[in-house]
């Protein structure tokens, strides 16, 4: 008889096998890659990602409320193509592009 966990311990999936960095990515200068968030660049455009993300869980909240279901596919294309478009269009426009002077 075949014991499976013997077979996964001497050959495990690929999964487990790929390392993870431990260690954060640095520039050259060693300064820290971090995005740069400017709160003060909120402007129409960020209001209507910010809407776009409160429609999506609210769609969401609104459908679990009114049907009583959560597992259905088409709210969540619904809701998925509303939060990331909201997600991304706030990162978007905060986001500060640093320049780095060059001597």
């Amino acid at each position: 008889m075949i014991n499976w966990s013997d077979d996964l311990r001497r050959d495990p999936p690929i999964w487990v096998q790929i390392p993870v960095l431990p260690f954060p990515k640095y520039d050259i200068e060693g300064e820290r890659n971090m995005m740069k968030i400017n709160i003060k660049k909120f402007n129409i455009f960020t209001l209507a990602s910010l809407l776009l993300l409160l429609s999506g869980m609210g769609i969401y909240i609104y459908w679990f409320i009114r049907y009583n279901i959560l597992y259905d596919i088409g709210i969540y294309s619904l809701t998925i193509v509303l939060v990331i478009s909201g997600i991304v269009g706030i990162l978007l426009t905060l986001y500060e592009k640093t320049e780095k002077q060059q001597e």
